[in-house]
Parts: structure tokens; C-alpha cells; sequence
């Protein structure tokens, strides 16, 4: 059993709007005010997985809105795993200034699980599930 505290994305964007992106890696989004944004594996069983990485990311705009977490596609293999897509959108005035680029998958033939999540201060946000 894992003990990771989920919150909702309200929650979330409440922490995350009117506040500038100073610095960026494809693991870690940093704030003005020194909140950092990571993507990681919230929750996984056995050979399961989840992960991703942030894209297209533009520094020194202030966020004006954090898009609800967003599935893109699932890709199934011929030996029955599933890997899920999702993305969360972080704009500044209709423009995208970032994306969170999320995946989850449900390891050997589909028999596990995994949690792809966006985590502020030790709260997961879930983006994407497998």
C-alpha cells in the first residue's frame, strides 16, 4: 500500500496561477517562489511504470491557466500491456507556456497497475492512469 496524499487540481492550480516559471528541466518545473513541479510515479505494482517529462516550456510568463489533466491516446502491445497518455497545459493569456507530458502503464499483459501524477510539496495530482 503506498501512502502518497492525492489532491484535487484545483487545489493545484490555485498554487500554481499568477506565479512566473524561472527554471526548467524536462523532470522539474521551478517557480518564482521557489515551488518546484515534478512529474512522477505516484503509485505501481510489479512491472508497471509511469513517468513523463516537460515540453515546450517558456520562462518568465506569468500563469494564467492550468488546464484539467487531459487523456491523449492509449497504445495497447499484441501481448495485451497498455501504456496511457495524458497532458496538463500551463498557459499565460490563451498561450501555452508548458506541457506536462504524462504516461502510465499496466506492465506484464495488463495484470498491474501505475500512476503517472504531477506532485507540489509531496501532493499528488493525478494525470494519467493505466
Amino acid at each position: 500500500m503506498y501512502d502518497v496524499k492525492y489532491g484535487a487540481f484545483d487545489e493545484m492550480r490555485e498554487q500554481l496561477l499568477y506565479k512566473r516559471i524561472t527554471a526548467w528541466t524536462k523532470d522539474k518545473l521551478t517557480l518564482e517562489d521557489g515551488t518546484e513541479i515534478t512529474i512522477e510515479c505516484s503509485e505501481q505494482d510489479c512491472c508497471a511504470w509511469a513517468g513523463g517529462e516537460f515540453t515546450d516550456v517558456e520562462l518568465d510568463a506569468v500563469i494564467t491557466e492550468v488546464s484539467d489533466p487531459h487523456s491523449i491516446r492509449k497504445d495497447t502491445s499484441s501481448w495485451g500491456e497498455t501504456t496511457a497518455y495524458g497532458t496538463v497545459t500551463i498557459f499565460h493569456n490563451n498561450n501555452p507556456v508548458a506541457t506536462a507530458n504524462c504516461n502510465a502503464d499496466d506492465g506484464n499483459c495488463g495484470y498491474y497497475y501505475s500512476v503517472c501524477s504531477l506532485v507540489i510539496n509531496d501532493v499528488h495530482y493525478e494525470v494519467v492512469s493505466a
